[in-house]
């Protein structure tokens, strides 16, 4: 009666510290949301996705390794000097603990590999183009005239280049709901485009034509930086990015040219 009663006991236990555990792991794929930037585009929501999904998937791992530890540590710890019953060469075991890792391995390559795909898209011919030239120590944002997306003149000439300096940092201006291909160049050393609510950041590398294409769906101010160390005043290669409606956009580039259209340059915002 006595070892019938201890064995309930020590299955409530066991129960109890699984039930703990799948509690602890929630909580720890909740709290690591938290203090993170809310992704503002289409691309950074899928990245979040992923995120998550991975974080679930290792959350399972963790409980399930840990619970099997904790539960052979208390089932076959040691009463006397007896052997407890040995399994050897289980076909079913192999199969399990070799199975299961190459699904996860599966299911984690094939979800990222399809997030990867949707977040390097191409942009397409009537998309807006921004060219980002990173040089020491800021950046240089520059649109084209006959490529300002949906309300593009074709015939447009002339540009509009905002260049930052070490006492302004510029703004970079985009309207929402619309895909944005940003074009990455650099004439000095290697810099790295980063916005934090983008949850993504691209190399800008001497001689390489890097591009990505993001659609922000939040409207408001954000902040960007040089995420590659480039130097001794890397720190100050800061920007802002406001993300407006299509007629603020439109304003802005008015007011930038003067509403004549023609080539602008401003220092900084």
């Amino acid at each position: 009666m006595a070892v019938t009663g201890f064995r309930r006991q020590m299955r409530r236990s066991v129960l109890l510290l699984a039930v703990a555990l799948v509690a602890l792991a929630s909580i720890g794929v909740a709290s690591a949301q938290i203090g993170t930037p809310k992704p503002i585009t289409d691309e950074a929501r899928k990245i979040e996705d992923l995120w998550i999904f991975t974080l679930a998937i290792a959350a399972v791992v963790f409980v399930a390794v840990e619970g099997a530890l904790v539960y052979a540590l208390i089932r076959f710890r040691k009463r006397n000097d007896e052997l407890p019953a040995q399994t050897h060469g289980s076909t079913v075991l192999e199969f399990v603990w070799t199975g299961i890792p190459v699904l996860i391995v599966i299911a984690l390559f094939t979800y990222s590999f399809i997030v990867l795909r949707d977040v390097e898209n191409t942009a397409a011919a009537e998309d807006m183009t921004i060219e980002v030239q990173g040089f020491q120590f800021q950046w240089q944002f520059t649109y084209q005239m006959n490529d300002l997306g949906v309300n593009a003149d074709p015939s447009a000439s002339g540009e509009i280049s905002v260049i930052g300096t070490a006492a302004d940092e510029p703004t970079l201006v985009i309207p929402i709901d619309e895909p944005i291909e940003f074009r990455l160049l650099s004439n000095d050393v290697i810099h790295s485009f980063y916005i934090r609510d983008f949850l993504y950041k691209l190399d800008v590398v001497p001689g390489r034509d890097n591009r990505f294409v993001i659609t922000a769906r939040e409207t408001g101010e954000y902040f960007g930086q040089c995420a590659e160390l480039c130097g001794l005043n890397h720190a100050l290669m800061r920007f802002k990015l406001k993300v407006v409606t299509r007629d603020e956009f439109d304003l802005w580039v008015a007011e930038q040219t003067g509403g004549t259209g023609d080539s602008a340059v401003r220092r900084a915002d």
